[in-house]
């Protein structure tokens, strides 16, 4: 679902739940490109590298939130192995390089350690829980891209934009699944359900512009909230739980 920053309604995308949000984002975007967008505003299920590098290339900015590393507490944090890119190379704690080995077929490029290194290593416990005490650092082909919009991220403005989210497409999101019954996926198939999510979405803005027009002439309605361009567009995207009412 996909929002203006005055939170009418601009386009949707219904798909199986089964099915991860970077699978989902073109078709929701091909509704959006016709519209020029500068901004896409999005949760952290937008935040991967391929959308990040489909944006960039596109020349539009993206706005995504910050994501915790994955992985044990215990272990050390990605952060403190940098990434030698003149060298091509991962460098540890202990400016021991880890060389790259093969690119798997997801885009992650290996990169991997000296186990006969590693053995002696005063940091073993902390580094890697391998029993043939080696340690495999895995980089994507695009992190660049990410690594851009993590730039983008902390300049000037880029906060207050994001925080608009909450007023706006989670807004909207909430209405829908509280006043129109948008918790429970009540019909049977995808394209009752596209029915459905695209009549919900039509009221909502039908209902927006009532309250924009009491006590206002329909004219300066329109050419105050349509004749204006648009460049800030939020996306959400959600689980709908499954119902056996029909």
């Amino acid at each position: 679902m996909a929002c203006d920053k005055y939170g009418w309604a601009l386009a949707y995308s219904v798909e199986a739940g089964n099915i991860h949000d970077s699978q989902a984002f073109p078709a929701l975007f091909a509704k959006l490109e016709p519209l020029k967008p500068q901004f896409i505003i999005a949760d952290s299920g937008y935040n991967i590298p391929s959308i990040a590098k489909f944006l960039i290339d596109k020349e539009i900015t993206p706005v995504l939130p910050y994501t915790r590393p994955r992985g044990k507490k215990d272990l050390l944090r990605p952060k403190e192995l940098i990434y030698d890119e003149h060298f091509d190379c991962v460098i540890c704690p202990e400016h021991q390089a880890l060389t790259y080995r093969t690119t798997t077929r997801e885009g992650y490029r290996e990169y991997k350690s000296d186990p006969a290194i590693c053995a002696n290593c005063p940091l073993l416990s902390v580094c890697t829980t391998s029993k043939n005490h080696q340690k495999v650092v895995t980089r994507h082909i695009w992190k660049d891209y990410l690594e851009q919009c993590e730039d983008i991220r902390h300049q000037r403005g880029m906060k207050e934009l994001y925080q608009h989210r909450k007023e706006t497409i989670e807004r909207l999101f909430g209405t829908a699944k509280e006043y129109h019954n948008l918790c429970y996926t009540r019909e049977k198939g995808k394209s009752k359900m596209e029915d459905k999510v695209g009549l919900t979405l039509a009221c909502l803005n039908l209902k927006k512009l009532v309250k924009r027009m009491a006590g206002e002439p329909f004219y300066f309605v329109q050419m105050r909230w349509f004749k204006h361009g648009n460049s800030h567009f939020y996306l959400q995207s959600e689980v709908i739980s499954l119902t056996d009412d029909l």
